[in-house]
């Protein structure tokens, strides 16, 4: 058993489940703060119930997600030691004052919310769900800080030192300000306020259909299906596009993977669907709009895409080689013997320097890549056609009625979770081998005395504990479901539900 593959297996896991709380998290805090603004807005009853039925859903998603997110700070120092010790004074700074500042800020108006919104006045109550929304987001920019730094590092030096050689800050704003960081952290944000909207609107039709809290579902379907339109749209344009194009300066072998692309071309097609052929190296009854991914990536119809190979070569030979951030020489030899050698190379051999092109070109699972690629946008497709269809019904007055629309928001609920596990796969899988772009390789990042049986154990106790706890999850969002919004004076579909004593009694 090889350790690195079981402790990216492990990250894979633990980081993919903690994605189902995190778009829930954030995405129900922005429709929680608009429905508390709603109910302020307009001092109607209805909205205020929604304003608090959905705000408990907040509360079970956080709740959730919170040890989820802590685990993998821990597996950084277990797992990958050595990429600690390079990165660590910079991937640490973010990760203190996301717990430092918008965790807290997050956390602490959050319990104002949940445990104040009966007691206290309403006003206090929309502004502990503004905070609580700009905590999420605020927790959400600290950690993506830190992520697209590793996909699009700048404004470092590598230097030697007795631990080996350390990547350290030369400008902080210019290294929170990467490349990557704007259009990831709007289309990550905006991707779960579309999940937000997806569960609100899933649980106010759920509830239409069984003809029960009607008047809380109207209102809160309304406003969930114009979320739902609008953020999905901007999914695809600008934050999607804005992303695609930074992935195609900076990380060519990303693009060429996600579009199939194994040979370069000018004008080159955007492939709609085929079927991968690794081995042969091509797109089987491959469905094109011809020069559409030139334009797309270069804003030219006719501009060069690298292919594959291409593009590995000048990933390796540009960008690790004449990457201009290294102290001198020496820290560059031993960073880039360290690579070789990390992969059965010898820095001395004469093709040293293709056969590592080789291994850059290897490590990408195209077909992998090209579908989780094509699951992400076709759902974001799928997301606008409903969403547009869903206001269209809302202007002809037929929304709350189309009892066959209805069905359809309940039924493909999943789907933004599916969808935002696709484009993280995209996203991390597609930076293969590099866990740092052109500094550090899961290879050379893992820790060097844990073996593959420790590894094993605390991967499988995860399956064991995370299947418990999405047992819970599942639970608690049954007991919400069920016992449904409180009850809307006048509204002879809503069922009270008796109140449940501390003890458990019903009084």
């Amino acid at each position: 058993m090889d350790p690195v593959l079981l402790s990216r297996i492990q990250f894979a896991l633990t980081a993919g489940y903690h994605w189902i709380f995190v778009p829930a998290s954030i995405g129900m805090a922005f429709m929680v703060f608009l429905l508390w603004t709603m109910a302020a807005i307009t001092n109607e009853e209805q909205w205020h119930k929604a304003a608090k039925f959905f705000s408990k859903w907040l509360g079970v998603f956080f709740v959730l997600g919170v040890p989820t997110g802590i685990v993998m700070e821990f597996e950084f120092g277990a797992n990958w030691a050595n990429y600690s010790v390079f990165v660590g004074s910079i991937f640490g700074p973010p990760l203190m004052l996301e717990g430092l500042f918008a965790f807290a800020l997050e956390s602490t108006f959050l319990g104002v919310l949940l445990f104040g919104m009966d007691k206290l006045p309403r006003a206090i109550t929309w502004i502990s769900s503004f905070f609580v929304f700009l905590g999420s987001s605020l927790s959400g920019l600290w950690i993506l800080i830190a992520n697209s730094w590793q996909q699009t590092p700048a404004a470092y030096i590598i230097k030697n030192t007795p631990l080996g050689p350390r990547a350290e800050l030369t400008d902080f704003m210019k290294a929170v300000f990467n490349p990557l960081l704007v259009s990831q952290y709007t289309h990550t944000i905006n991707s779960a306020i579309l999940t937000g909207a997806y569960i609100v609107v899933a649980v106010s039709a759920y509830y239409l259909l069984k003809k029960r809290h009607t008047q809380v579902a109207r209102s809160a379907l309304a406003l969930g299906i114009v979320v739902l339109a609008v953020s999905s749209i901007i999914q695809l344009y600008p934050t999607g596009h804005e992303e695609g194009m930074v992935i195609a300066k900076y990380q060519p072998t990303k693009l060429a993977a996600d579009e199939g692309l194994f040979k370069t071309e000018k004008g080159a097609p955007m492939v709609v669907f085929g079927i991968v052929d690794e081995k042969n190296q091509q797109i089987k009854y491959a469905i094109e709009i011809p020069k559409l991914l030139s334009w797309l990536a270069f804003g030219d119809w006719n501009a060069q895409v690298l292919g594959l190979h291409d593009a590995a070569r000048y990933v390796w030979y540009e960008q690790v080689l004449n990457n201009p951030n290294y102290a001198n020489e020496q820290v560059k030899k031993e960073v880039v013997d360290g690579i070789m050698k990390a992969y059965g190379i010898n820095p001395n051999d004469p093709d040293a320097n293709e056969k590592m092109v080789k291994v850059l070109e290897d490590a990408l699972p195209v077909a992998f890549m090209f579908y989780a690629y094509r699951v992400m946008v076709g759902l974001g497709t799928l997301f606008i056609l409903i969403g547009l269809v869903g206001v269209l019904l809302l202007l002809l007055g037929k929304l709350y009625d189309a009892r066959w629309f209805l069905k359809v928001l309940v039924v493909t609920v999943p789907l933004p979770w599916l969808a935002g596990e696709a484009g993280w796969f995209t996203h991390e899988v597609g930076r293969q081998p590099w866990m740092v772009w052109g500094m550090v390789t899961d290879k050379t990042g893992a820790s060097a005395n844990v073996s593959a049986t420790s590894v094993l154990i605390t991967l499988i106790a995860f399956v064991v504990v995370y299947t418990i706890l999405f047992y819970i999850w599942l639970h608690f969002v049954r007991k919400l479901i069920k016992e449904g919004p409180e009850p809307v004076e006048g509204d002879v579909t809503a069922k009270p539900t008796p109140a449940v004593s501390v003890a458990g009694g019903g009084q």
